[in-house]
């Protein structure tokens, strides 16, 4: 299985070519190192992307004699 992607919220973390990964980064690990550090870390999830943003809010009234 392969690992999955973390978002380290506390504590920190050391990759396998021995990079610190502190607070707010991201961090590949196995479910099992994952699970005894699960108080220190959340999960990343990826799903699809979000629409893109439109226009939003209110549209700007036109006036009738413009």
């Amino acid at each position: 299985m392969p690992n999955k992607t973390y978002t380290v919220l506390s504590g920190s973390f050391r990759r396998p070519d021995n990079s610190l990964v502190g607070q707010g980064g991201l961090v590949e690990l196995p479910d099992d190192v994952a699970d005894r550090f699960r108080h220190q870390l959340e999960v990343v999830v990826s799903g699809p992307s979000p629409a893109p943003v439109g226009e939003g809010g209110r549209k700007q009234k036109v006036s009738p004699d413009a």
